[in-house]
């Protein structure tokens, strides 16, 4: 939503009511961090007192942490709106190393559980607080005063449409979810643990291969927003369109080279006892390609300001889903779990197709405030 308003109000030129937008961006970040985290560790103590023993309320306060560290969202559209994504990438390797430093080092004196996850969260921590330093000085650099320096009143009156617009987005992304973390938990329950492992596995292959949509899509959001606050309907369409065809041909040379190299990397990087997720793999590389093409279309729909339709593309890509994925689960195990990832990324890349098309040349001069 910030990139959104942002993009709207920089022709104004007006810094201080830009500072009032990302304050009210940041007063979101925390308030709902601190959310999240207190109902994570209420949760996992009631759980605890109701006898569920496999996540501790120690595991819980550790990974709260991390959460009220979770306010990367101002920073992290300060920095794309100003192009610096140099930063955004890169900001997050030593965090990674870090991560992997101390999970080797976890792992060196065989350390439990709740070690790796205090590893984690410091490198998770570190992270986040990074790139708010970083969204600040580039704040700071463009004139624009600190949104911790502007009073809080009224913010949610001068933008009325930032928090519908936030609720629709998060509460899509939480949809997702359903498709993308908690659909792990259901192979599990149906097809048992052995089968959950690989699938976890197969997934995390493919999504490798789909960091390219996301990057892309973390670069074309701001300069389509800017186009369409700037009524250049022409070029906002030929752009979508043209991502769209380069992402399409990425993702057909993904599929055939995940196709020839996966068993290679699969047997000589993990062993022989991961070929059980070959399959898996091949199924679900299939969905790259409507993944990928879906990604410039769910920008330009974010940039037109169609959050509500946003939010009805990820509950029906949730019941088509599941419709696939519960009976395949119980007739093919993993791998109808796998086909129904490959159903959800068609369903997504139909309907954002659709919906970015018709919009954009019903209101080809639409203003982005409408």
């Amino acid at each position: 939503p910030l990139i959104k308003f942002a993009a709207d109000e920089e022709r104004a030129n007006r810094p201080e009511r830009l500072a009032r937008l990302y304050a009210l961006g940041l007063a979101l970040d925390v308030g709902t961090a601190l959310l999240a985290a207190t109902l994570t560790i209420a949760a996992a103590f009631l759980a605890h007192g109701l006898g569920w023993t496999s996540i501790s309320p120690e595991a819980a306060l550790i990974y709260a942490a991390a959460m009220v560290c979770n306010i990367g969202g101002t920073p992290g559209a300060v920095l794309r709106l100003a192009g610096r994504f140099r930063v955004v990438a890169y900001v997050q390797l030593p965090a990674n190393v870090m991560r992997a430093a101390l999970a080797a080092l976890c792992w060196w004196h065989e350390a439990g559980l709740l070690a790796y996850m205090v590893a984690w969260t410091g490198a998770e921590m570190s992270y986040r607080l990074a790139t708010l330093y970083l969204g600040y000085r580039t704040l700071r650099a463009g004139g624009i005063p600190a949104p911790w320096s502007i009073p809080g009143g009224r913010l949610l009156r001068e933008f009325p449409e930032f928090l519908p617009f936030a609720w629709s987005i998060n509460l899509a992304t939480m949809l997702r979810t359903l498709t993308t973390d908690a659909d792990e938990l259901v192979v599990g329950a149906l097809a048992g643990p052995a089968s959950a492992s690989m699938y976890n596995l197969s997934k995390r292959i493919v999504k490798f291969s789909q960091e390219i949509g996301t990057q892309i899509q973390t670069v074309i959001y701001p300069e389509l927003a800017r186009m369409w606050s700037g009524r250049d309907g022409s070029l906002f369409r030929s752009t979508v369109a043209r991502t769209q065809w380069v992402l399409t041909g990425i993702g057909i040379l993904i599929i055939l080279a995940v196709w020839l190299l996966a068993p290679w990397l699969i047997s000589f990087g993990l062993g022989t006892s991961y070929l059980p997720a070959l399959g898996l793999v091949s199924i679900q590389v299939v969905g790259v390609v409507f993944t990928l093409r879906a990604a410039p279309g769910r920008s330009a729909v974010l940039s037109m300001g169609h959050h509500r339709l946003i939010l009805a593309i990820a509950a029906t890509g949730v019941l088509v889903f599941y419709a696939v994925m519960l009976p395949g689960v119980l007739l093919y195990g993993a791998a109808g779990a796998s086909a129904a990832h490959v159903v959800l990324a068609m369903t997504y890349a139909a309907l954002f197709e659709w919906t970015w098309r018709h919009h954009s040349r019903a209101q080809p001069l639409a203003a982005a405030s409408s």
